[in-house]
């Protein structure tokens, strides 16, 4: 009877804001910084925010490009 007067419960309430979110972290292709990168010629364009590099193509060779 204490306990549902009281709020004497046993909760958890492990959540500690531990996650990162889109753009962060220390991996490479993290973060608003860098460039996209075509697999088969090499040719470099720097990444925009908003874009993801996979949905791009190579201006060179028309590949699909990749996060360096």
């Amino acid at each position: 009877m204490f306990n549902r007067i009281f709020g004497g419960g046993k909760g958890g309430g492990g959540a500690r804001g531990q996650g990162r979110g889109r753009g962060g972290g220390n991996k490479p292709g993290s973060g608003p910084a860098g460039n996209c990168v075509c697999p088969e010629c090499g040719h470099k364009v720097t990444h925009q925010v908003g874009e993801r590099c996979v949905d791009l193509k190579c201006p060179k060779c028309g590949a699909q490009l990749i996060r360096e």
